[in-house]
């Protein structure tokens, strides 16, 4: 097709690519040098992007750093129900819950997201925004859980703790494994937490059985 036949993009179309090329390289960034080397001309210089153009679609970088953990949750999102819609089909549902949501924990995406969150404990203005972005985030991945019934086997006040506690040893897991890893107890603690998880159901099991 040759320039001349080739249909013109919209204004939209293409106000669209540049924010996309903006999130991709804060997303590396952020993931690979860190929230605070993470400079304008650290972004537009991986976007091929000048400052201003990045300024016409965001009127501050605190602008495309929401933008940024916007796009990151959303994606993520999107990773959790395509898994979670075909856990009915595995033959341990648990077992394949457990492993996406520690290898999500491992990603790029999350890599950058947590280096958002570290800033965010320092910088007011970032955690408010981010914040209910955050709670709109995870209120829709334990929905999305819900409906699997994959912790169906646990009391229903204890599910959404239960998620948390796994998402909170993934994450710390994720983090020292960066400085520490040790591959050797992949499988093992893999195992255990599924060991320990199928004794508390039977625990739970017995405390609420006429």
């Amino acid at each position: 097709m040759t320039d001349e036949s080739r249909p013109r993009r919209t204004q939209e179309q293409r106000r669209a690519a540049t924010v996309g090329k903006l999130v991709d390289a804060t997303i590396a960034a952020i993931s690979e040098v860190g929230y605070q080397r993470t400079t304008v001309q650290e972004i537009c210089g991986r976007a091929g992007l000048s400052a201003g153009a990045m300024f016409r679609q965001f009127g501050t970088r605190l602008d495309l750093i929401v933008r940024t953990a916007s796009d990151i949750m959303e994606r993520q999102l999107d990773g959790y129900r395509l898994t979670m819609e075909h856990l009915g089909a595995q033959d341990n549902p648990l077992d394949t819950a457990l492993r996406f949501l520690r290898q999500a924990q491992q990603s790029t995406l999350t890599h950058a997201l947590r280096e958002i969150y570290l800033a965010a404990r320092s910088d007011a203005d970032l955690r408010a925004r981010i914040a209910p972005i955050a709670e709109t985030y995870y209120a829709d991945i334990v929905a999305a859980l819900d409906d699997t019934r994959v912790l169906n086997a646990f009391p229903p006040e204890k599910r959404e703790p239960l998620f948390f506690m796994l998402l909170y040893l993934f994450s710390g897991e994720a983090v020292v494994r960066g400085v520490y890893p040790r591959p050797d107890f992949d499988a093992t603690l893999l195992t255990l937490l599924e060991d320990i998880l199928a004794v508390y159901a039977a625990h739970t099991e017995v405390q609420t059985r006429p």
